[in-house]
């Protein structure tokens, strides 16, 4: 008899693997966004052969000598974490399915954060940022696999919207606590690194656990032969998971656009510095504390239908205003905020019915009940996202340069206009706008 591992009980319980997982995200979207809000003065300084943590050269001013350059330059570097993304996310999705012990992986995923941490610590040349963005991306897609497939073989798929909201609550709580964070330890990196490390490693240690102890579990369990896999191309023909993964890839390019464009923007149009900089991302973050619990909340409920088409049509129409406040503008600063407002809201709660769509998915592709094919499915979610934030930056960037801000949001919100026939048609059950799902029995 295999003797069960320490306090497997315990590490085994719900509630502790989606603490796991949400710390777990949390930690990595403040190593993501820690550095946004200041992206494109550490770039001026950098070009300008000034050190971006020397406090007597001041290099986060809120004058930028070329905007335009240095919003290409955001661009590209954002990009590179996408691009880890999709690289990691394809190898880790494969490897999840088949791997029995999945501690290597977040190990590897540990390994990654603390040396691109590292790296960008120290880096004083673009292209050292560059390959620790990308170092990043690929060790972030270890944590978001392994991590929302954690959830999906812990909770039922009638609870899965709402958990799933839990998980991206936390994931926005990282998002807001990073930028002003960044601001505020700008000229300390030694220090910050010191403490993110200790977090980020803690974290990860859990995750590592609970991962353990829910595979050991399902090793139990019979395994079904001959069963023919389900592999990335099955996955891809349906059509269901593709509109999911068009929703994660537009929120991912609003992000990603408004990530490189606004800094730059309200650098220039209001002369704000970092700091200033860094509290305005919270407007658009923020919103999502109570948008993703939620939107899983009303998913589980009523189906995910009722869920995105009213935030897809809104968040389309904030998009197309908000390059209109400017300065002269009645009210100042106040319209920018509530559309970064009505937007972060949006985005949150349209790509939260996503994760449990994935969930309904991989069932269908299992008659018998298994999960195979679920770590390829998050895996997919985590291209689709990853390609938008590829796209969202550079795009982003690119258009600011050429027609401004203005035209770069039209764009942007002409964009989701053009996809959402698909979207609607496809997310959640065909030509049903509210679907109550029966309940199911199941046991402890």
């Amino acid at each position: 008899m295999q003797r069960k591992p320490i306090f497997a009980r315990f590490r085994s319980a719900r509630l502790y693997v989606l603490v796991t997982v949400c710390v777990s995200l949390f930690t990595d979207m403040i190593t993501y966004s820690i550095i946004v809000p200041i992206i494109p003065f550490a770039l001026e300084s950098i070009e300008h052969g000034r050190s971006p943590d020397n406090p007597t050269s001041d290099p986060y001013h809120s004058e930028l000598s070329d905007p335009g350059n240095i919003s290409k330059d955001s661009g590209i570097l954002l990009a590179l974490f996408s691009v880890g993304l999709i690289v990691g996310s394809i190898g880790f999705g494969y490897l999840g399915d088949r791997l029995k012990h999945r501690q290597g992986l977040m190990l590897a995923g540990i390994l990654g954060l603390l040396g691109s941490t590292l790296l960008f610590m120290l880096g004083r040349l673009y292209w050292e940022l560059l390959l620790a963005r990308f170092l990043q991306g690929f060790s972030d897609a270890c944590v978001w696999t392994l991590g929302m497939c954690l959830i999906s073989d812990t909770f039922p798929l009638e609870e899965l919207g709402t958990q799933m909201g839990r998980v991206m609550m936390f994931h926005s709580i990282g998002m807001v606590a990073g930028a002003p964070i960044g601001v505020e330890r700008k000229n300390n990196p030694p220090e910050w690194f010191e403490k993110e490390t200790v977090v980020d490693s803690t974290s990860k240690k859990d995750g590592i656990e609970s991962t353990d102890v829910t595979i050991n579990s399902q090793e139990e369990k019979e395994e079904i032969k001959n069963q023919k896999p389900v592999t990335y191309l099955r996955l891809l023909k349906q059509h269901r998971l593709l509109a999911g993964m068009l929703m994660a890839f537009s929120n991912a390019v609003v992000i990603g656009t408004f990530e490189t464009t606004l800094s730059i923007r309200l650098a220039t149009e209001w002369g704000y510095n970092s700091s200033q900089i860094g509290i305005l991302f919270i407007a658009e973050v923020a919103p999502a504390f109570i948008a993703s619990p939620l939107a899983g909340m009303i998913a589980d409920k009523y189906g995910p239908k009722i869920v995105v088409i009213p935030t897809w049509l809104l968040c389309s129409v904030s998009l197309l205003l908000t390059g209109i406040p400017n300065k002269s503008t009645a009210g100042g600063i106040a319209p920018l905020v509530v559309l970064l407002v009505i937007q972060g809201f949006c985005v949150a709660a349209f790509l939260t019915p996503v994760l449990s769509e994935i969930g309904y998915v991989v069932q269908s592709q299992n008659p018998d009940g298994g999960d195979d094919g679920q770590g390829r499915s998050y895996g997919l979610f985590n291209v689709a996202f990853a390609l938008g934030g590829i796209v969202g930056p550079l795009l982003g960037g690119y258009l600011y340069s050429a027609i401004g801000f203005f035209w770069l949001c039209i764009v942007a919100g002409c964009f989701l206009l053009v996809c959402a026939p698909y979207v609607f048609f496809f997310v959640g059950e065909r030509g049903k706008l509210i679907v109550r799902p029966p309940k199911t029995n199941r046991e402890e």
